[in-house]
């Protein structure tokens, strides 16, 4: 089961990234027929993205079906799915401890580290003589 929500997660992404809504920071349909009003060169290029995130998302989803008919096929049913999501490995106490240690050292990071990653003024090493 969670195999299914994670997946059908990503098609979700990956069809939304196919669309392109404009403002949303994708280059899909949507965005690259819009763009080409302002920048042919760019919308070319926007082509190539967009393509290649419609052909994954159409694959996507013929995989999803055919994993789910495989799943179907071998006595796979809701409730077994529930059963395994019950059991999952996140119960296992070693997953646990080692997620949190995760969490922990991020948040420690992020705390002890606040300053930016970029100087304010670049310094190129340059003498100002040409």
């Amino acid at each position: 089961m969670a195999f299914f929500f994670t997946f059908m997660a990503q098609l979700v992404i990956l069809v939304i990234q196919a669309v392109g809504i404009p403002g949303w920071g994708v280059c899909g349909w949507i965005a690259t027929i819009t763009f080409f009003g302002t920048n042919v060169g760019a919308a070319v290029v926007m082509l190539i993205p967009t393509i290649m995130f419609t052909v994954l998302a159409v694959i996507s989803f013929i995989i999803l079906g055919k994993v789910h008919r495989f799943y179907r096929g071998s006595g796979g049913s809701f409730s077994k799915a529930q059963d395994e999501w019950t059991t999952g490995a996140w119960k296992n106490p070693h997953v646990q401890q080692a997620a949190q240690n995760a969490a922990t050292g991020a948040v420690q990071g992020a705390m002890t580290h606040p300053e930016t990653q970029y100087s304010a003024t670049p310094n190129y090493g340059y003498s100002g003589q040409m």
